[in-house]
């Protein structure tokens, strides 16, 4: 009787062990579908189209100066790839791998690059705690399945 209860702790060890390896979510989203975030600045305004199709999710990105100021640049963070245009062009076509933040630059007519203070209330990504969770579970069963045998060892 010893021995099965033996084997099933191992099990249970190499089992619970194991699950934390499996339960990492994937880098790459199952649906494809991916978040634009768009951080507008004083000097004017961006705004995006996306369409989806064999190959992912495009979004054109298009550059909207007010009076007096000219568009300069994108910065965009996050995974992507340009399918059309360059950093520099008022359109262009992305290609996203991740969600991506947008903030597409502007010079006004003294020289000066627009800056505005990103007022999102989303707080940033940090990193998904489903890993700990599964582990702390996990180990809770471990100890639980531990404490039950040493009980049956002892009541013989």
């Amino acid at each position: 009787m010893k021995k099965i209860f033996a084997v099933l702790v191992a099990a249970m060890i190499v089992v619970f062990a194991a699950v934390p390896a499996f339960a990492v979510p994937s880098p790459t989203k199952s649906s494809g579908q991916y978040k634009v975030t768009m951080h507008n600045q004083n000097g004017g305004a961006g705004s995006y189209t996306e369409k989806k199709d064999k190959d992912g999710q495009h979004v054109t990105l298009t550059a909207h100066p007010k009076n007096g100021y000219t568009f300069t640049k994108w910065v965009i963070e996050g995974d992507y790839e340009i399918t059309k245009g360059s950093l520099t062009d008022d359109e262009i076509v992305v290609l996203l791998k991740s969600d991506i933040d947008v903030t597409p630059q502007f010079k006004g007519e003294g020289g000066s690059v627009s800056v505005s203070q990103n007022t999102s209330s989303e707080s940033p990504k940090t990193g998904d705690s489903t890993p700990l969770v599964v582990t702390l579970i996990s180990l809770s069963v471990l100890a639980l399945g531990a404490v039950g045998v040493k009980l049956a060892v002892s009541k013989r």
